[in-house]
């Protein structure tokens, strides 16, 4: 298993639309056949800033088939006008069982 994180930093006052779109089209991620698991939080101290974490069945899974759907480009495109920089992704695997 692979946990990807994507941290958005949202435009200043659009948070509130930036979750009911998100949370719109989050059956992306409900329906992909590798996503396992995923939740989106919100920072406290920058509400600017969420974080979106996806538990992944492999890197290959997400990398190679999921970003080049037609899916993902769209909810990327949906997203888009929300953020305020880059999204800054990484990708982790658990240590300890």
């Amino acid at each position: 298993m692979v946990i990807e994180q994507a941290v958005f930093h949202i435009v200043e006052g659009q948070e509130s639309a930036f979750e009911k779109k998100f949370y719109e089209l989050s059956d992306i991620f409900r329906h992909a056949d590798a996503c396992e698991k995923f939740k989106l939080i919100r920072g406290i101290e920058n509400k600017q800033q969420y974080i979106l974490q996806i538990h992944w069945t492999s890197l290959e899974a997400h990398t190679d088939v999921f970003m080049k759907t037609e899916e993902f480009k769209h909810w990327f495109l949906a997203m888009k006008p929300f953020l305020a920089e880059r999204i800054s992704m990484q990708h982790f695997e658990n240590t300890l069982v």
